[in-house]
């Protein structure tokens, strides 16, 4: 008679129990049931998830913008102190909840970002021959996504609270361990973005901004009746999935990717890996971290920190933009010109770092809002220029990185 999970066989002879080990085919069959168990557990959380990501995507498609909107209004109508004419740099309460509100609204957008965004738009490598017929191929890309997800989640949230980290950071200890803290911080982010671009096929990092700027996150409303008759019916034109060869010409055209579908990402479309490329690179990310070390030198108010900064971003730039050869009109050209864009955009916070925005634009700027802006109704609300010359002391303001 048979007894218990272990699948022992106990059989009665002749007065005396004797143990039979259990045959292949019951191994097969226990097996075989916990498997069918294990797989339908894991269905049943995955319909779970996917029935919040379906609620939370149908609410902040509705709400969304509103909320974010809200929070950024409340952030500028927090009353800011008057103005003395003490240099004392370490008095941060003015722009304190201002900037908590700020941090707030940008997670928010975040939180936005990671909920709206299909997994299938996320720019990783899928597997080595840009197949996904096998298991582990599956499994590969869907370790690729959680672990790129989970590097931009968490270099856009540090990006979020960074100024209030420098804020603490110079109430405690001062600026010299404001800039310590700051140094250190960026050497964290150096680390995700390296964290990305290990999952990436491009020969650079492509930031998630530059990714929102091609592609913005947009989810489509749920139907609570299912899927339209159109989403379930075959494509209107006979043969729009597959190649067209044409008939005199013989050349092959490739089969149009279906509605909604991003286009995937191949090697043969990015910019070929060189030496150009991995010095423009190099440039480019140590930047900040010369720049700071620069700062802690000769502070904050050096001439020389404030140009060597420029130049590096100026110099990688230079490298970087004609390696840039990607393969026209695809994705992947896409995404690296818009970075490229998004690198020269960067380049502007100069004009708001010190020296510079000092001997330069504080004072028009401030001519500019006691003349006009503060005599217009409503918009005199917010005090937008006084938060930012509260805050243009952190380096984080204007480090663009």
């Amino acid at each position: 008679r048979r007894v218990g999970f272990a699948g022992v066989l106990l059989h009665q002879r002749s007065g005396g129990m004797a143990a039979v080990a259990p045959s292949n085919g019951d191994q097969e069959a226990c097996q075989s049931q916990i498997q069918r168990q294990h797989s339908r557990s894991g269905g049943m959380s995955a319909h779970y998830l996917e029935s919040m990501l379906q609620t939370q995507r149908a609410f902040m498609e509705i709400y969304g913008d509103t909320l974010e909107q809200f929070i950024t209004l409340a952030a500028g109508m927090v009353p800011m102190p008057e103005e003395t004419e003490s240099t004392d740099k370490t008095d941060v309460t003015g722009a304190l909840w201002n900037q908590v509100l700020y941090s707030i609204a940008e997670l928010f957008s975040l939180y936005r970002t990671v909920v709206l965004r299909s997994p299938e738009d996320l720019p990783v490598f899928e597997t080595a021959n840009g197949t996904l017929a096998s298991r582990s191929g599956k499994s590969r890309l869907q370790r690729n996504r959680l672990e790129y997800t989970a590097a931009a989640f968490s270099l856009r949230a540090l990006r979020s609270v960074q100024v209030l980290i420098e804020m603490r950071a110079l109430s405690v200890g001062g600026m010299k361990h404001a800039l310590r803290v700051c140094l250190r911080v960026e050497v964290v982010k150096l680390f995700l973005k390296l964290a990305m671009r290990s999952k990436m096929l491009f020969a650079f990092y492509i930031d998630e901004d530059a990714l929102e700027d091609v592609e913005p996150p947009k989810a489509a409303k749920p139907s609570p009746f299912g899927p339209s008759p159109a989403a379930r019916s075959p494509p209107a034109v006979p043969g729009a999935t597959e190649s067209f060869v044409g008939s005199r010409s013989g050349k092959t055209l490739p089969a149009l990717p279906p509605p909604g579908a991003p286009a995937r990402i191949h090697s043969h479309d990015t910019t070929p890996s060189s030496w150009r490329i991995a010095l423009g690179e190099f440039i480019f990310h140590s930047r900040p971290l010369v720049h700071l070390v620069m700062l802690m030198r000769r502070g904050r108010k050096s001439w020389a920190a404030w140009f060597t900064a420029l130049l590096l971003d100026q110099v990688s730039l230079m490298i970087l933009a004609p390696a840039c050869q990607p393969r026209s009109k695809t994705r992947a050209a896409s995404l690296e010109f818009a970075e490229l864009k998004r690198r020269r955009s960067a380049m502007l916070y100069a004009l708001l770092r010190s020296p510079v925005f000092e001997k330069f634009f504080r004072e028009p700027l401030k001519v500019f809002d006691r003349r006009l802006l503060s005599r217009i109704p409503i918009i005199n609300m917010f005090r937008f220029v006084d938060l930012y010359l509260e805050l243009q002391q952190f380096h984080f303001t204007s480090s663009a990185s």
